[in-house]
């Protein structure tokens, strides 16, 4: 069977809940382009995002929200949740259902990604937990995925210049944990490229993102394409 295309996509919506219904409607409308598409995309507004199955009031301080601005947005995959920000680059790859159920195949997508992008800013970073990526004990990315729609969508986050403070003020102790967090704070399990001496711009970041693509889904021959093309494949009330 041949491999669909890969096309790469660097493009944000205005907030974090537009971008979320973007990668879901992406993988609801994919089965009908037959395409492997992998967009970048930053962090905006203050927002924290649930897994589907997590229950509000175990995992969010929702009185700090209110009195912080920050939304509650919850998305179609699994995992934990957690705060976005501006200073969060995101991934989403959507791709066809590849017919095997594979959690671990589906995380590593995601995992061998950040890692080569890790590797491109002089960090070595590795998978730890379940679909998480570490830089020695600490979190510096997360990482879900859902299969529905006839379609994979697997997307993480890389933690460049992170509000921890906020982050300790909205989000509460996860219910469950991985056991290599060893019940630690916010503040000394996550750890971001910034508190690692990176410094480094949002466009190097992303060019350093697609060279790294090229190098884990083993395509020389990666489309670029603009937001407009996203838009097009998308239902028009889907549209942002």
């Amino acid at each position: 069977m041949q491999r669909a295309p890969l096309t790469v996509v660097c493009w944000s919506a205005p907030t974090v809940q537009k971008n979320v219904a973007v990668d879901e409607s992406l993988a609801r409308t994919l089965r009908d382009h037959g395409q492997r598409v992998l967009r970048f995309w930053w962090g905006g507004p203050p927002a924290v995002v649930m897994g589907y199955s997590e229950r509000q009031e175990q995992v969010i301080d929702t009185t700090a929200c209110d009195r912080l601005g920050v939304e509650i947005v919850r998305r179609s995959t699994g995992g934990g949740t957690v705060l976005q920000t501006r200073g969060v680059l995101n991934y989403s790859l959507v791709m066809p259902d590849p017919g095997v159920l594979d959690l671990a195949r589906g995380f590593r997508y995601g995992t061998d990604l950040l890692v080569a992008m890790l590797q491109r800013c002089g960090i070595t970073g590795q998978p730890a937990g379940t679909s998480d990526v570490v830089v020695g004990d600490r979190k510096i990315s997360g990482n879900a995925q859902a299969r529905r729609w006839h379609a994979l969508l697997v997307h993480g986050t890389l933690l460049v210049n992170f509000d921890i403070d906020l982050a300790d003020a909205v989000l509460r102790h996860p219910v469950r944990e991985p056991a290599y967090r060893g019940q630690r704070s916010h503040r000394e399990f996550l750890v971001t490229l910034a508190d690692l001496g990176v410094e480094i711009t949002p466009t190097t970041l992303v060019s350093m993102g697609i060279d790294a693509a090229r190098q884990t889904f083993d395509s020389s021959d990666i489309q670029e394409r603009t937001g407009a093309w996203l838009m097009s494949l998308l239902p028009l009330m889907h549209r942002v």
